[in-house]
């Protein structure tokens, strides 16, 4: 018989560890808020479209469902084809669990954006009830209402609540299993059995993580069951028990089997070893040098409370393990164990991918069970002597009977104070991931959401003639083609990184993004091609107006602006809180501006200008005109509603001033005077730097400088001397005080102009946030 401080929780008659019915209603009120704000988070945009970044992989979810659908195959493609797809196109890196999941919800709802993101809202939305339950079953309510709860303030779970991937279906599908496994072990009823066998299974055909916790399951049980002592961690419905091993072991090795065999006869088994010889590069390096390579990451994920709590909880749980002897104790220690694998042993994928460490969030929910369930056991044990001294007369073991709710709350209580803090990080990080598609910093690279593109391509995708198959879009390596961009256009065959034609297409179209073309390569679109031109982005052939290559050239361009307003309360919440609503409209303005940029007949709009866009398309007219007083005018207007900057380079260029709006998605706009051409290097570059943390945030200000201006769309090289550019700087702050600056710079040689009196300097403040 164990002593009394060995001695596991007393349960009821559900085999559960008892509990007052007090601390049980307090621990489902906590859980009921903490699902409900976790759904919320996850439900945030979930109708909008798909954009760039990490979440752009949910558009090729869509994608390789949708080609399940049309050709019937069982094996996922992530590019749409003219034909059937052969076994040697098939995705055979990871399991294919979740393009099953994500094609049987296309089948019974159709194509929607709302496919690409729904199983992961509603797997997150069942996570924390789920991690409960768990928490629940193996300490106390209180431990498990506080596993619910840390689960949903972590900044890295908010971010890819709604991130249709790996992570989300394998922490949710494997707490399931491992709740049926201690619900088995507690009652040794038969339909744990089954929840248990189906969670491990359905988890493992997410992904290969799966594998290494099941592994590490079975590895402990067998060691537990058959191995140790029964007095160790005491008695076991032996023959259930051992059925539950068996039957998960042969879920493993079919499972596994049956993902070699599919890989085998796809001829992609190599590709798969070398994907992951791959992802497992840079083991060279000592880790405390990686760590810290990737600090920023990990506290923006996790914020550094959560690490040293999780931490702590390690000893904690590896102590209880050890003296307790309660074998659910080594559970939270297998959880973190298969988080660290994922983590340290794939390193180069961790150093590409913010959520690689994903996992170590469900092992901080279970770490934070343990954590309060042995805070609430030193307070009853505390509470109980006071009362045996009170009494002279032990009552320790009436304490353990039967334990009093406060103690539990207030342990429950305690452990919220550090949530809170770590929320007043989650908060931010969940809109600052939404803004930059789960890449955050992005170690200081350009980050574009490419919601105008998306909005670009949702309007030609009608207007292209034939089938989705027959009339296929190329793309120039300009538009930087994306899943997110293909999901767009709906369902066409696209080629990415092509070329420009030798002459326009009867059928399909031809894409470009103007801002990442050389000036050399748009003049001879331009002079050969009828172009149609939405805001940056250029279509040639027979979709979106454009027309056909004449024999005497091209007509000239015809060009449309985006029409942008700020979303109501409904639309922020189901379809975009972080991009503006966007309307194409026909801009004769801006057909002037790029026909008389590009040498053809322009005729200046009828229409009076009315937007500040507008006023310095207007400016340049006049200038072009020869009609001073005019131009004049019309850049006093302009100079007047602009914050002044008066920075001027020594190659004549001169920035005015800026506009900005803060929005759906912050809008600075820099006005520039040109000083005629730039050299064929220099660009007007925009970069920024966090130089303080956020008020009352425990992470680390981020310390990369990151390049935040996107290219002009008519380049530098083309300017004219006297006219006005504007150049639109999507705004995704970071948290903490950021600073905006503005450059000219060189390319090639490194350094560009420098600003005139300002001691050498060459860039210039233009914006802070805090």
């Amino acid at each position: 018989m164990l002593p009394p401080r060995l001695a596991p929780h007393p349960t009821d008659l559900r085999g559960l560890p008892a509990a007052s019915r007090r601390e049980a209603r307090a621990a489902l009120a906590v859980t009921a808020l903490a699902t409900a704000w976790f759904a919320l988070a996850a439900a945030w945009e979930m109708f909008g479209p798909v954009l760039a970044g990490h979440y752009a992989s949910s558009a090729s979810v869509g994608i390789i469902a949708e080609n399940m659908l049309r050709w019937q195959i069982p094996g996922p493609v992530w590019e749409y084809t003219a034909s059937r797809p052969a076994p040697g196109m098939y995705y055979c890196h990871h399991p294919w669990g979740i393009f099953w999941t994500t094609a049987a919800f296309m089948k019974v709802l159709g194509r929607h954006d709302v496919i690409c993101r729904l199983p992961a809202v509603l797997l997150s939305a069942a996570t924390p009830p789920l991690l409960y339950a768990l928490g629940r079953s193996i300490y106390r309510p209180a431990a498990g209402a506080a596993a619910a709860a840390s689960f949903v303030v972590l900044p890295i779970t908010l971010s890819f609540a709604n991130f249709n991937a790996l992570e989300v279906p394998v922490m949710a599908w494997t707490l399931l299993g491992l709740f049926g496994y201690v619900r088995l072990v507690q009652t040794s009823r038969r339909r744990y059995l089954a929840v248990s066998a189906l969670g491990l299974a359905l988890g493992m055909h997410a992904d290969w993580p799966a594998f290494v916790l099941t592994g590490g399951l079975l590895a402990f049980g067998a060691i537990r069951a058959y191995l140790l002592p029964r007095r160790v961690f005491g008695p076991l419905p032996e023959r259930r028990y051992a059925a539950w091993w068996v039957l998960t072991a042969s879920i493993a090795a079919l499972t596994a089997a049956l993902y070699l065999a599919l890989f085998q006869h796809a001829g992609k088994l190599g590709d798969l070893l070398t994907s992951y010889g791959l992802r497992s590069s840079g083991n060279a390096e000592p880790l405390s040098k990686v760590l810290e390579s990737r600090r920023y990451w990990l506290e923006l994920s996790f914020t550094p409370i959560a690490i040293a709590a999780g931490k702590l909880a390690a000893i904690v749980c590896a102590a209880r393990l050890a003296l307790l002897r309660r074998e659910h104790d080594a559970l939270p220690l297998l959880y973190l164990a298969t988080a660290a694998v994922q983590y340290v042993v794939f390193r180069q994928g961790a150093d590409i991918h913010i959520f690689w460490p994903h996992y170590f969030a469900a092992y901080f929910a279970l770490a934070a069970a343990a954590l309060v369930d042995t805070g609430a056991a030193l307070l009853e044990r505390t509470a109980a002597a006071r009362r045996a001294a009170r009494v002279a007369t032990p009552s320790a073991g009436a304490a353990l009977d039967a334990p009093p709710g406060g103690p539990a709350l207030a342990a429950l209580a305690l452990w919220l104070v550090p949530l809170a803090a770590i929320l007043r990080d989650g908060l931010p990080a969940l809109r600052y991931a939404r803004e930059t598609g789960g890449r955050f910093n992005e170690r200081g690279h350009l980050i574009d959401s490419d919601g105008a593109k998306t909005a670009f391509l949702r309007w030609l995708a009608p207007r292209l003639p034939g089938t989705p198959t027959d009339a296929p879009v190329a793309m120039h390596e300009s538009m930087k083609a994306t899943w997110a961009q293909v999901w767009a256009l709906g369902g066409r065959v696209v080629a990415p990184n092509r070329p420009p034609p030798k002459e326009a297409s009867p059928r399909g179209a031809y894409l470009v993004d103007t801002r990442f073309m050389l000036d050399r390569d748009q003049a001879s679109l331009a002079q050969r091609f009828d172009v149609t031109a939405v805001g940056p982005f250029w279509t040639l052939g027979a979709g979106g107006g454009a027309r056909t290559l004449s024999a005497s050239g091209a007509s000239g361009i015809e060009a449309f602006s985006f029409r942008e307003r700020e979303p109501g309360l409904l639309a922020w919440y189901l379809v975009s809180g972080t991009e503006p609503e966007r309307e194409i409209v026909p801009d004769p303005f801006l057909t002037w501006e790029l026909r008389a940029h590009f040498g053809q007949p322009a005729e200046p709009p009828a229409a009076p200008p009315e937007t500040l866009e507008q006023k310095r398309i207007a400016h340049n007219m006049a200038l072009a005109a020869g009609d001073g007083a005019r131009a004049a005018a019309l850049l006093a207007e302009i100079s007047a509603a602009l914050a002044p900057i008066g920075a001027r380079f020594d190659d004549g260029t001169e920035l005015l001033g800026t506009t900005f709006h803060e929005g759906a998605c912050s809008l600075l706009t820099i006005f520039v005077r040109a000083g005629g051409p730039a050299a064929s290097d220099v660009t007007l570059a925009v970069r920024s730097r966090v130089v303080e943390r956020a008020p009352l945030s425990t992470t680390m200000a981020d310390p990369v400088v990151r390049e935040v201006g996107l290219p002009t769309a008519i380049s530098p090289q083309r300017w004219r001397t006297g006219f006005l550019y504007a150049d639109p700087v999507p705004i995704r702050k970071r948290p903490g005080t950021e600073v905006f600056w503005a450059s000219l710079t060189a390319r090639e040689r490194g350094r560009g102009p420098k600003l005139v009196d300002r001691g050498g300097a060459s860039e210039v403040e233009v914006l802070r946030l805090r």
